[in-house]
Parts: structure tokens; C-alpha cells; sequence
């Protein structure tokens, strides 16, 4: 390998879009392994704090739900991994409110910003 590939790989993943991290959750008490992006485990464990659960916990009860799900519509298969991001977007945008968007500036024309893609303002260009 060249020092410009070990260079590279050394380099920040852009935009914060940073690669999948494993925990082990346990599901019924069962150890089992669950790769999600660091920002989806911020927001399990922060609803697991608001809800006063644990994350095994509440992995069960999510893991439980798409079983009965997935026999009542012998439907394809989901994985765990994809059940919990669609989980966490259907709970946070459950709360989110007009008033809570236009705090977070949403809905001027950039839906980037107040979120992990969001770029720092250009910086003018310096005359010389």
C-alpha cells in the first residue's frame, strides 16, 4: 500500500457520514449483534432514556412486534437493524411540531440545515 492509500484511509468520512458500529443488544436474553450508524444509537439510547427502558428491552418488544408483523402478513423478512432506524424515524417525526421545524430552521429552502450534513457558511474569499 502506498503512503497516499494509507493517507486516505485515515482521512474523516465525509459530511459525518461515518461507517456502522456493532453492539450487542440481547433480545429475549439472547445475545445478538446490531450494526446501526452512530446517530441512530444517540437516538435509541435517547429514547430509551425518555421512555425509562432499556435498550434490550425495548429491541425486544421491537423485535416481538415485527415477528408478529411478519407472520400476519407472511410478508419478506425485515432485519432488526432496518425495524429500528424506520422506529426511530416514525417516533421522532411523531413529535416533531411546526413550531419545533422553524426553531430548527427548517423550511427556508435548505433541508440540510440543524442537521450531521449540514456545512459551515462559505468563508469570504480574502483580497490580495
Amino acid at each position: 500500500m502506498s503512503g497516499q492509500d494509507s493517507q486516505a484511509s485515515n482521512a474523516p468520512s465525509p459530511l459525518n457520514a461515518i461507517p456502522l458500529v456493532a453492539r450487542t443488544v440481547k433480545l429475549f436474553g439472547r445475545p445478538t449483534q446490531l450494526r446501526l450508524e452512530p446517530s441512530y444509537w444517540e437516538a435509541l439510547d435517547d429514547i430509551c432514556h425518555r421512555e425509562d427502558l432499556t435498550v434490550d428491552e425495548l429491541c425486544s418488544d421491537l423485535k416481538d412486534r415485527l415477528d408478529s408483523q411478519s407472520r400476519r402478513s407472511r410478508g419478506v423478512a425485515v432485519s432488526l437493524a432496518n425495524a429500528v432506524r424506520v422506529f426511530i424515524v416514525g417516533y421522532y417525526r411523531k413529535a416533531a411540531t411546526e413550531k419545533g421545524h422553524d426553531r430548527a430552521g427548517h423550511g427556508r429552502g435548505d433541508p440540510f440545515v440543524s442537521t450531521p450534513f449540514d456545512l459551515p457558511p462559505a468563508q469570504p474569499a480574502k483580497e490580495g
